[in-house]
């Protein structure tokens, strides 16, 4: 382990549980920028078939929908909890 990741991780250590759960936030934010920009650069660089495959990896490491197991299922859910005007 580097010697900044060990900087970090003590620094994380010495946070109130609810401020490490922010930090924990705001490096999946930093994750997904890098994922972003990492994929962006590989599309200037690729054709279009490449650049279907490099989407296609940057879906399959998201995992902002991973808790939903059916999505039907889940718009049925979220449409239930809310009543929409003038509908019974």
């Amino acid at each position: 382990m580097s010697v900044f990741t060990q900087q970090i991780l003590e620094d994380i250590e010495n946070l109130p549980p609810e401020m490490q759960a922010e930090a924990l936030d705001f490096i999946h934010f930093l994750r997904s920028k890098w994922i972003r920009t990492e994929a962006a650069s590989k599309l200037r660089a690729s054709n279009s078939g490449e650049a279907v495959a490099v989407m296609a990896e940057i879906a399959a490491r998201a995992t902002a929908f991973q808790g939903i197991d059916t999505p039907e299922a889940w718009q049925r859910e979220v449409r239930q909890d809310r009543p929409l005007p003038g509908r019974d």
